[in-house]
């Protein structure tokens, strides 16, 4: 009889323990729970570029004005800094190679392709030849903030043959620096 109260007892208390530990966790708010609070800051990106339109496509493209270029439909895209601290980065053009030669296709030279990089509202579209390190804009963006780019690439009116049946395959992405 006393051995089974016992184990009422222990399993009461155990039954109760697990409970209250349970709900303890459940009921923290996130950050003060310390296994949630590890989790969610392994899976936050400090700093990010997410995409908010589809791709840029140049195919078949011909020599086009600077005035037709910036018209244009853009590729739209941001950069989030979820941090606590300013951090400058740079839009970079990475040029895939590698992918235009597995085509068997020769690569466009990037000084036969223009751009502007603008801000959402298409302020301050300065019309620029890609570089050959891709480096399109060099920024720094304030603590948890968001900022909105447009992007524009066309193929540079005054193009020779050099840029006939060639391609240019390419990405952008957001490299800080330090």
């Amino acid at each position: 009889m006393k051995k089974e109260i016992r184990n009422r007892v222990f399993s009461i208390i155990a039954v109760s323990t697990f409970l209250i530990i349970m709900t303890t966790f459940v009921y923290l708010p996130r950050q003060t729970n310390l296994l949630s609070a590890l989790a969610f800051l392994q899976q936050e990106q400090s700093f990010y570029m997410e995409d908010l339109s589809e791709g840029l496509l140049l195919k078949s493209a011909l020599p086009t004005k600077d005035s037709a270029g910036l018209e244009i439909d853009p590729y739209t895209f941001q950069v989030v800094n979820n941090s606590n601290k300013n951090i400058t980065y740079s839009i970079v053009f990475k040029n895939n190679e590698e992918k235009a030669k597995e085509k068997g296709k020769e690569v466009l030279p990037s000084h036969y392709l223009r751009y502007v990089v603008s801000d959402v509202d298409d302020s301050n579209m300065e019309v620029k030849t890609l570089s050959d390190d891709g480096i399109l804009l060099t920024t720094t963006i304030p603590p948890h903030s968001t900022e909105v780019f447009n992007f524009r690439m066309w193929l540079d009116y005054n193009s020779d043959e050099g840029a006939m049946n060639k391609i240019f395959i390419g990405t952008i992405a957001v490299e800080e620096v330090k």
